[in-house]
């Protein structure tokens, strides 16, 4: 077996939603194992890939299994250490591949490394995240991808946009109001 499928079906086991990494959303064999195991397929959109390209990544999973899709915007590398989130993407995404969308509001908060600092840890910000979060709800989503922490600067990996645990409550909220706003919520929690 190629890559990391062999890895598909032991997951499937434990896990309701399988992930693909953005690194990782066109390569077949793994796509179609993921879609073999039944599961619902949440797709991480590679910064370099377009609406289209991701539509024949969800394509690779009608194929073998028709497996339910999430697609996850998180944004597109300009190469000036930032991602950038175009939002119209997100209907974009909903019209090339016929799926669920959700928005990594962390991912795309990030700031990789810059050759201009001796770190090799990615930066980026929370109120960032928060910000592109309630972009992406006003928009339209189906899912929101948050990382949270109850000590976001004690976290493992990707402190800067971390969210605070006992905040989210609170955010929740806020999004569910930001939906209901711009007539985006489909049912009450």
């Amino acid at each position: 077996m190629k890559w990391r499928q062999w890895q598909a079906e032991p997951v499937s086991r434990v896990a309701d939603i399988l992930q693909i990494p953005a690194f990782l959303c066109r390569q077949t064999d793994l796509l179609e194992a993921a879609a073999r195991t039944g599961k619902v397929v949440m797709i991480k959109k590679g910064q370099f890939a377009s609406a289209e390209v991701m539509g024949g990544a969800v394509a690779k999973l009608q194929v073998v299994g028709g497996s339910t899709a999430i697609v996850c915007e998180r944004g597109n590398s300009f190469g000036y250490g930032d991602l950038v989130v175009d939002f119209r993407n997100l209907d974009r995404l909903r019209a090339a591949t016929n799926a669920l969308i959700a928005f990594d509001a962390s991912h795309s908060a990030q700031q990789p490394p810059s050759s201009l600092t001796e770190s090799s840890v990615s930066s980026g910000s929370s109120e960032d995240a928060l910000l592109l979060a309630r972009a992406a709800v006003a928009v339209g989503i189906d899912a929101l991808f948050l990382e949270v922490h109850d000590n976001p600067k004690q976290a493992p990996v990707e402190r800067c946009t971390q969210l605070q645990v006992d905040k989210l409550e609170d955010l929740l909220s806020e999004l569910i109001s930001v939906a209901r706003a711009t007539g985006r919520l489909l049912s009450d929690p």
